[in-house]
Formats: C-alpha cells, structure tokens, sequence
C-alpha cells in the first residue's frame, strides 16, 4: 500500500467545488459522508466528527455515472470548523489511483458537472434541530449526495440536522445527519448527506438508479 505524501496545509486556493458521495474508515468508524472540494491530490470531506489530523484513513468515492468505487487511502493534514466542518485529506502518492481521479475529474469538467445529477420526487420527510425540535416536510429532489426540502421552518445554513424519511425500495424509515447547505426563502432547504450507514448509502443508490430510468 502506497503511503500519503507529507503533511502540507490545504493551499491557499482550494481545490473546486465537486460534491459526491465519500465513505471514510477512522479508527474502525465508518462514515457514509459528501466531499465539498477535489482535485486529484487533495480532497475536503464533510464530517461532524472528523478524525484527528495527521491519522491515515481509507476512502471510498463514489462518482456520478462511474460503476466501480475509486479507493485510495488519505493523510488527514487539518479540520475544519463551522461554517464548514469536516476535514482535508491528502491522497497517498500511488499514481494510479491519482491518475484515475484526475482522468475522472477531467471528464465531469468537460461535461460542465460538478456532481451527482438530481431527480423528482416526494417523499415525506422530517428535520430534527439540534435544539429537539421537529419540522415535517416533503423531499422534493433527492440525488446521491443530498436532498432539496419543502418544509415550513427553515434551519439556518450551515447547521447540521437529523433527517428522517423513508427510501420507497427500502419501506424503512431511514435517519441520516444532513447539512443544511442553502436556504430558499418560503421554499425549503438544500441538504447534503454527511452522516450515514453502509446499509442508508445501498439503499439510496438503489433508490436514485431507479429515479434515473
């Protein structure tokens, strides 16, 4: 297994915005998770809890319209606190799996992409604040790495809610830790998917294959 580079802080232009689907393994957690930023050396990963700089982790993203996961394995170099909570990694020094992540990047680029492609639908939903407090409403778009909701009482950006609805293939209610990234006034709220299972991410996937025909 190939080592991470040294540690470096994040530089000081970031990599571009490119959200998709992050599964990492700390200290035998494991985090269905959402980048925020990516480049084929360097990548921002949405975490609550991140794990502790300098750790090396394994990661796992998940491409849009890509069938094989991209495995690497990553240096944590720094967190990051609110607005923006979560962590950077570096990505080990094997060229393979750069080369990929640069080849796929390259390509979504060309495509004018930058992440998991979204789809209709209505699925009743419920937001739990961290104060305890619950608000229903309705999915109204869902993708692979997030949800827009049309819900009365609007969470403040930039704060992390539980979210509870129910996947149709799967017919249980699912909970997953959201970040709440824009609010629509007198609409809803753009989330991003930043804390869930192994089990939460098949059966979404599944779910999104069969929103996507």
């Amino acid at each position: 297994m190939a080592t991470p580079t040294s540690h470096q802080n994040p530089p000081d232009a970031p990599p571009p915005r490119f959200v998709i689907p992050v599964r990492y393994v700390s200290e035998g957690a494991i985090v269905q998770t959402t980048s925020t930023s990516l480049s084929k050396d360097l990548i921002h990963v949405r975490s609550v809890r991140p794990p502790r700089t300098g750790l090396v982790i394994g990661l796992q993203l998940y491409f849009p319209n890509v069938r094989d996961v991209v495995r690497s394995i990553g240096l944590v170099s720094e967190t990051t606190a609110d607005p923006n909570p979560g962590f950077w990694a570096e990505f080990s020094d094997d060229k393979r799996s750069a080369d990929g992540i640069a080849a796929l990047l390259a390509r979504h680029r060309e495509m004018g992409d930058r992440g998991c492609p979204r789809f209709h639908t209505r699925l009743r939903a419920m937001i739990r604040d961290g104060e305890g407090r619950n608000f229903d409403g309705y999915i109204t778009n869902i993708s692979r790495s997030g949800a827009f909701l049309k819900v009365d009482s609007l969470p403040p950006a930039g704060s992390v809610v539980d979210l509870d609805f129910t996947i149709p293939v799967a017919r249980a209610r699912e909970t997953v830790l959201a970040f709440v990234v824009h609010v629509a006034e007198r609409r809803g709220v753009g989330v991003q998917f930043i804390g869930g299972s192994d089990e939460f991410r098949s059966r979404l996937d599944e779910y999104v294959a069969l929103l996507a025909g």
